[in-house]
């Protein structure tokens, strides 16, 4: 078991990498989410994760979808020995919901199943989950101001017609997190999107605003289960 996650690229238009881990216990990773929805295949044991104050559990022979945006904390799981499979797809196939499907037989290591099947599941649980309904929900407002702009949080809370600690409490109460925390996540994802592209680490820090190239691997790590330098290489 190596209890690390392993990041690859799919080479493929449909599937924009795929994340490997095979292990017991805590994976490690703090609260989070994703610019691309992940699909999460668990070939055998189970993960849990909590998302929106419940408690998702995916057990083996079963797929789930957690669209982009959406904030899920990885729960430590039993001592049983687990593989899963992550599979991130563009944003642009977009869902609202979590949703579980059952994808088939327990398999006991990733290389039993081909990218051509996780794309096959990838198309069976997006069809089964609803488009997000027109126009901007106060969520996605949300994250678009705290995203797109370079303002001061004090500056953004007005433009909301609250206060700081108002427009703090109203983030924390749709997002789930604080503004600043989702502020960082979100250069996170910038900068596993830079380091995708082939960027050199020491640049991707700065473009995503880290202090130095440790402050990124530190969070990067803590985030992802895997250093900057390794995600680079995958």
């Amino acid at each position: 078991m190596t209890n690390a996650w392993t990041y690859q690229r799919a080479d493929r238009e449909d599937i924009v990498e795929l994340a490997s881990w095979h292990g017991a216990g805590s994976l490690g990773l703090k609260p989070h989410f994703h610019d691309e929805s992940q699909i999460v295949l668990v070939l055998s044991g189970s993960r849990a994760f909590r998302i929106g104050g419940a408690t998702v559990t995916v057990p083996a022979g079963h797929a789930a979808l957690i669209p982009a945006g959406m904030l899920h904390a990885p729960m430590t799981m039993s001592d049983e020995e687990t593989v899963c499979l992550n599979a991130y797809v563009p944003a642009g196939r977009v869902c609202s919901s979590v949703r579980i499907i059952r994808f088939g037989q327990r398999l006991r290591n990733v290389d039993e199943i081909s990218p051509e099947h996780v794309s096959e599941i990838a198309d069976d649980i997006l069809s089964c989950a609803p488009s997000h309904p027109a126009g901007c929900t106060d969520r996605t407002k949300l994250g678009i101001a705290l995203t797109e702009s370079v303002a001061p949080i004090g500056a953004i809370a007005a433009g909301f017609g609250q206060s700081r600690e108002g427009f703090s409490r109203m983030v924390s109460r749709e997002l789930g997190i604080p503004p600043h925390t989702f502020r960082l996540l979100a250069r996170l994802n910038l900068a596993r999107q830079l380091l995708r592209a082939g960027a050199p680490i020491a640049a991707v820090a700065a473009d995503a605003g880290f202090s130095d190239q440790s402050h990124l691997t530190r969070l990067f790590r803590r985030t992802f289960g895997t250093t900057p330098g390794v995600y680079w290489r995958g």
